[in-house]
This record gives C-alpha cells, sequence and structure tokens, in this order.
C-alpha cells in the first residue's frame, strides 16, 4: 500500500509540490507562533526572584530636580525624604533602588571574554531593599551599615551570573566581573568584591528571560549623580490607592518644588502586561487566519485533485476496490505528503539551534513547541482532506464511462 502510495504521487508530482509547500510554509508560521506562546508560558511560571506586592516606586522627576550636581544638600534632603517616609504608619519599609522592575529603564557593563561579549545589568541599592522587595538569598549576605566604610565596593549577584563567572568556585570576595580590558576604568580593573548571592533576579516582569545581574551597594552619603532618586517602600497590607495623594504632601513639605511620581508595582506590571498580550492574540490571530486561509486552500486543491481522478477512482471501484479502500488511498496520499513538507520544515528548524541562532528558547521549550507542531499539522492536513476522501468515495464505476 505505501509503495503504490509514492508511486501514485511520483506520477503527479507536480500537482503534489504544491500541497507540499503549502503544508511546509504553515508548519513553518505554526511553529515560530507556537514556540513564542511556549515561550511565554515557561517564562511566565518561573520565579521572579522578588515581590511585586505591596510595594510602592515612588521616582522623583529628575528633570526639574536634579542638575548633573548631585550635591551634599540634595543628598540631605533624600535622606529627609526617607525619614518622612519611615514616619508614615501606612509604610513598613524604605529603600533607595535605581532601576525599579517593570521599568523601561536599562543599565548594563559589557566586555569581550574569549571573543564573546558579556553583558551584565548592574542595579544599585541600599540596606533595606532586599527586604522592601523580598529578594531571596542564597548564599553570604545583603549589603549592611558597616559596608560604608570598607574601602571596596561590595556587590550582591545573581545565581545565573555566579554559575556563568565562577562555575562550581565559591565566588563570595570575589569579582564578579569578566577578565576582558585593560583600562583602569573598567569594573574589572576595580575593587568590587561579592558578598551575597541571590535567586534569578528578572527586573523585566514575568515573560522576560532572567539575565546576569550584578547590584552595588549604594547609601545615600555616597552618591555622587542623581542615581537614588527612585525609592521603593513597603506598604502595609490594605493600604488603598487614596494614600498616594497623602504621601506626595508629606514629600512635598519636605522637599518643596521637588516632583514626585507615585505608582504600585502592580500598576506597572499589569501596564507591562498590556502591550506584550496585545501582541501575543494580534500575532495570534493573524496567524490563525492565515492558516485558515492555508487549510481552505488546501482543501480546495485536494477537491480539484479528487474530481480530476474521476476515471481512475471509478476504474478502481470496478476492479473491486471497497469505500474503504478508497478512502485510504485519498488520506494516504495527503499523509505522506504533509510528511515531505514536514521533513523539509525539521530540516530547517533543527538548523537554528545548532547554528546557535536562537538562544533565549530552551531545550524543552524547542522540543514541545516541535511536537505540538507537528501533531496540528497532522490534524489539519487530516481535517481538510476528509471532505475530498468522502467525494472520492461517492464515485460510482459508471462515472469512469463517461471519459471514455
Amino acid at each position: 500500500m505505501i509503495r503504490h502510495l509514492f508511486k501514485l504521487i511520483w506520477n503527479k508530482k507536480k500537482s503534489n509540490l504544491l500541497i507540499t509547500l503549502e503544508v511546509l510554509f504553515s508548519f513553518l508560521v505554526l511553529f515560530a507562533v507556537v514556540t513564542m506562546g511556549v515561550v511565554a508560558l515557561e517564562r511566565f511560571n518561573q520565579p521572579l526572584g522578588y515581590s511585586y506586592n505591596n510595594v510602592w516606586l515612588v521616582e522623583v522627576d529628575t528633570r526639574l530636580t536634579f542638575d548633573s550636581v548631585y550635591n551634599a544638600q540634595k543628598r540631605a534632603i533624600v535622606d529627609q525624604l526617607l525619614l518622612a517616609m519611615k514616619q508614615l504608619p501606612e509604610i513598613e519599609q524604605t529603600s533607595t533602588w535605581a532601576i525599579p522592575p517593570y521599568s523601561s529603564y536599562m543599565s548594563s557593563y559589557g566586555e569581550e571574554t574569549n571573543g564573546k561579549l558579556v553583558r551584565i545589568a548592574i542595579h544599585h541599592g541600599s540596606e533595606d531593599a532586599k527586604d522592601v522587595l523580598g529578594l531571596q538569598l542564597l548564599k553570604g549576605r545583603w549589603f549592611e551599615a558597616a559596608d560604608r566604610s570598607v574601602n571596596w565596593k561590595p556587590v550582591v549577584i545573581n545565581r545565573l551570573l555566579a554559575e556563568q563567572r565562577f562555575g562550581n568556585e565559591d565566588p563570595l570576595g570575589k569579582n564578579p566581573f569578566p577578565p576582558g580590558s585593560d583600562k583602569p576604568e573598567t569594573r574589572r580593573n576595580q575593587d568590587y568584591r561579592v558578598v551575597g548571592v541571590i535567586s534569578d533576579f528578572r527586573k523585566g516582569g514575568e515573560f522576560t528571560e532572567s539575565m546576569l545581574t550584578s547590584i552595588e551597594y549604594l547609601p545615600i552619603e555616597k552618591t555622587t549623580q542623581a542615581i537614588s532618586s527612585n525609592f521603593l517602600i513597603k506598604v502595609r497590607p490594605g493600604t488603598t490607592a487614596e494614600f498616594k495623594e497623602r504621601l506626595d504632601r508629606a514629600l512635598t513639605a519636605v522637599a518643596k518644588g521637588w516632583s514626585f511620581d507615585i505608582k504600585t508595582l502592580e500598576e506597572m506590571r499589569q501596564a507591562d502586561f498590556k502591550p506584550r498580550i496585545a501582541f501575543m492574540i494580534t500575532t495570534g490571530l493573524i496567524s490563525g487566519f492565515l492558516l485558515l486561509m492555508v487549510a481552505l486552500g488546501l482543501t480546495g486543491v485536494l477537491w480539484q485533485n479528487v474530481s480530476r481522478r474521476t476515471q481512475e477512482i471509478g476504474l478502481r471501484r470496478a476492479l473491486g476496490s471497497s469505500e474503504r479502500r478508497i478512502y485510504q488511498q485519498i488520506l494516504g496520499e495527503l499523509l505522506v505528503l504533509t510528511t515531505f513538507g514536514l521533513l523539509v520544515g525539521t530540516a530547517i528548524i533543527i538548523q537554528f539551534p545548532l547554528l546557535d541562532i536562537i538562544t533565549f528558547v530552551t531545550s524543552k521549550a524547542y522540543i514541545i513547541s516541535f511536537l505540538i507542531s507537528i501533531t496540528f499539522m497532522y490534524g489539519i492536513t487530516t481535517v481538510c482532506g476528509l471532505y475530498p476522501s468522502l467525494l472520492a468515495v461517492e464515485v460510482q464505476p459508471a462515472e469512469a464511462l463517461h471519459y471514455e
């Protein structure tokens, strides 16, 4: 049966090439869409490394408040702002944090190591930042007041950076930045020392991957620029949005003429979700519409193919072929053509991980996406072939005589 199917397909190779190309194109589009969905779902289910619940961001409008010099007077005002916030009963803890989660701000450091660029996300935080964000300490300690008097720069790194930079070695007390340039201003050539390791920290939120992350200690008295203009505060559970207005009044009373933007991390999270989910829905709808057009086209091509083979099918029925055999033949040809298209698509798809072109997709997500796409393609081509196969079954032997 299989040998006979291959012979029939080869005899009509030109017309069958269109079906194979449609299957190939549909498979590649479907795999891309499914991969995006699987990667998004995989990332969403991974831990963030911090907590956004009851955490608020107080951001100073640096365009109105700060100039190029962050002097002692401004540092004193920032210190007074922290004290004023601590006196409010709704606030449990306060901290300075330069680049808040779910924000579009980004600071990074990169150097080439062994011909490959290594980029590390840089954050700055104070002693209370760990408790405000609920960071998970895996090894060592967090920043403490004694770090203000040391003559080296304490940093806390995430697990991913510790594993990539040091492997199985203990990272505590070592410089986390990779060896590279000999320029004295590079972080590699400054006295940075790891004091602790936290779990993976995904500053960009649930739909982003974990980056190599280094958090540098930044107490108020060591601030030399407007980098401490962001405050993260932990409010008591049940605190409503009405508290924003009262908090703003308390801050402006301390820093007259300064402007503050107060929002919750939950609000920033929802704002981050909207464009991402909208993009995924739009991509899914466009891809679904495209696959529907391909399915309709595939059904039409098969329908036309069956209509042209009325004589062949009628003769097979006259020679004793049962309805079941005719049905199996039409579906079998379609599944063989589908397999040809999927084999070519598979050969293309496996090139991406082999050539290290797609690095953000894990092996697990890649395999799951591939299996889902293969299963769906066999399903959709089978459904497309059902009606043309039923038409072939209804062909009677006498109809073949009309072609004589």
